[in-house]
């Protein structure tokens, strides 16, 4: 008995975008595409629940016991505290293109989630 093989042709519409030397493929509205600030946004998550999940430990210890630096550390912590629409913006890539790392890490950050977004666009 013959197997008949069709050619199945699913179109998806996709996005390619250039960053630098990297190109991404992305859905449009559906996924998130991973930057070095959408990694860091999962780094600070990842050492906010370490850090609560280890209460005895003083700071110090904590950045010693995670390789990190005490400055770093309070520096990525900071990025806990965005608002959600700036987190949005991070993770579908949409953050001002003047606005780096460094910005957001180093200097300081207003608390309050409307002065965040002026910051961040009069950055």
């Amino acid at each position: 008995m013959e197997t008949l093989k069709q050619e199945v042709i699913i179109p998806i519409k996709i996005k390619k975008e250039k960053s630098g030397s990297r190109t991404y493929f992305v859905h449009p509205k559906d996924f998130y595409v991973v930057t070095p600030l959408s990694k860091l946004l999962a780094k600070a998550y990842i050492m906010e629940k370490r850090l609560k999940q280890n209460p005895e430990l003083t700071f110090r210890e904590f950045c010693k016991l995670n390789n990190v630096m005490p400055r770093y550390l309070s520096g990525l912590l900071q990025l806990n505290n965005l608002s959600p629409k700036l987190e949005r913006m991070i993770m579908e890539r949409y953050q001002p293109k003047h606005c780096s790392i460094q910005d957001i890490i180093t200097k300081n950050m207003p608390v309050l989630w409307m002065e965040q977004e002026e910051w961040l666009i009069n950055t």
